[in-house]
């Protein structure tokens, strides 16, 4: 699952960690957005995940107020993740996530402006120099296709991270790869989270998980069962090319 200021109720209700961490796996954490904000749950939040067994990474929301402000954002992103102890290399910390998406604007999505390829080529090499790890990028076809032309070469090599609602994620032009992570739903209610929230589907085992998190591999005890509806609880579903593994945060997120 992934999570901001907005799972937390009005504002000023906790997440119970401890009880998130019981059926899930990872999340993903919203650290900043563009050159100035920073959520402030992050710090408090990141903190309280790192004292349990969920794998977790900070994620940094594009928001271009130029077309030149890349290496500022990822500065901003960089130094708030560090700040909360975020290292990119400790036990549990999966690599950190660019959020490029389209913006709201009269509630139809539309393309920020100062965002392009060469901006995003710049957060990704200035975050992957500052951590020394690649970085996960999250996004969603259209915002390929309306506000890339089509053309996602730029995420060529970084795990994907994918948003499609109902139906599993069209690969992204250009890259000759599939997703990693998908977001399928914004919907979801998750035990110790006051508010709905996002989930997400890992494309393998929790040990594989485990390992890209830099964590041993481990036997943990979830109830196994089968479930039609992808937002039920945790579950484990043979593998299949075609079908994701789920597993608890099921391998679950965003």
């Amino acid at each position: 699952m992934d999570t901001s200021e907005f799972n937390h109720g009005d504002g000023d209700e906790p997440i119970d960690w401890e009880k998130v961490a019981a059926h899930n796996a990872f999340v993903f954490m919203k650290a900043t957005q563009g050159t100035q904000y920073e959520d402030p749950w992050f710090a408090e939040d990141f903190a309280a995940a790192s004292r349990t067994n969920l794998s977790r990474a900070p994620y940094h929301f594009f928001d271009a107020q130029s077309s030149q402000d890349a290496e500022a954002q990822a500065a901003h992103f960089v130094r708030t993740a560090h700040a909360a102890g975020y290292t990119g290399h400790r036990p549990g910390e999966l690599p950190p996530v660019l959020d490029a998406e389209s913006g709201w604007v009269n509630k139809r999505p539309t393309c920020p402006p100062g965002t392009d390829a060469r901006q995003l080529a710049v957060f990704l090499r200035s975050v992957e120099e500052a951590f020394g790890v690649k970085p996960i990028v999250y996004t969603e076809y259209s915002f390929v296709v309306d506000c890339l032309a089509g053309n996602s070469t730029v995420f060529r090599g970084y795990l994907q991270w994918l948003a499609s609602w109902g139906a599993e994620p069209h690969p992204l032009p250009g890259t000759g790869q599939s997703w990693t992570f998908w977001q399928y739903t914004d919907q979801a209610r998750v035990p110790g989270i006051p508010d709905r929230v996002d989930r997400s589907f890992y494309r393998g085992t929790l040990a594989q998980l485990r390992a890209l998190a830099g964590m041993p591999a481990v036997t943990r005890s979830f109830a196994t069962a089968r479930h039609t509806r992808r937002d039920s609880g945790p579950t484990t579903d043979r593998h299949h090319s075609d079908q994701p593994k789920r597993l608890p945060e099921e391998a679950d997120g965003r």
